[in-house]
């Protein structure tokens, strides 16, 4: 009977690690897809940006960046944070975010006297392309400014830059 119950669990255990064996590579999640990317318009006018997925090659992620335009001692400082969902196969992604952006303005002769802060939210609506392994990536998207003056509808940007 020892015998028995001790050949059954063996052939469990040996036709469940076989199954388990057989899962397609694609099905599993892998290691979090990670890019950088210099970015123009968008939420942070001219800026560079690190984007991650939280696993696998897409869904949920997150992006962070510096930015901004300036001359000399006045201009706009800017640092963009978001959320955001590709969806899609083969490299190709729908992209669909929402963030905030931290500005700083400075309209004159002293950096530190006159200038202002203030956020905006914004939308994100776009196509990624992004490969499976390491390699280039680029962006097109409309991004919606959301600010106390009002909605921005028609603007956006694109950005290249490369996955590791």
């Amino acid at each position: 009977m020892k015998q028995i119950l001790l050949s059954l669990f063996l052939l469990i255990t040996v036709a469940g690690t076989a199954l388990y064996a057989q899962q397609r590579d694609a099905d599993l999640p892998g290691p979090p897809a990670k890019s950088i990317y210099g970015e123009i318009g968008g939420p942070g006018l001219f800026s560079a940006n690190y984007d991650q997925r939280f696993k696998g090659q897409k869904g949920w992620g997150f992006r962070v960046g510096m930015g901004g335009i300036g001359f000399i001692n006045s201009g706009i400082f800017a640092i963009p944070v978001g959320f955001n969902h590709l969806s899609g196969s083969d490299g190709h992604y729908l992209e669909l975010g929402a963030g905030a952006s931290a500005i700083t303005i400075t309209d004159g002769e002293d950096i530190f006297d006159n200038s202002s802060s203030t956020v905006f939210g914004y939308l994100n609506f776009g196509y990624r392309y992004q490969p499976e392994k390491k390699g280039f990536t680029a962006r097109v998207f409309i991004s919606p400014l959301i600010t106390g003056a009002g909605v921005f509808p028609f603007y956006g940007g694109i950005s290249a830059g490369f996955k590791f």
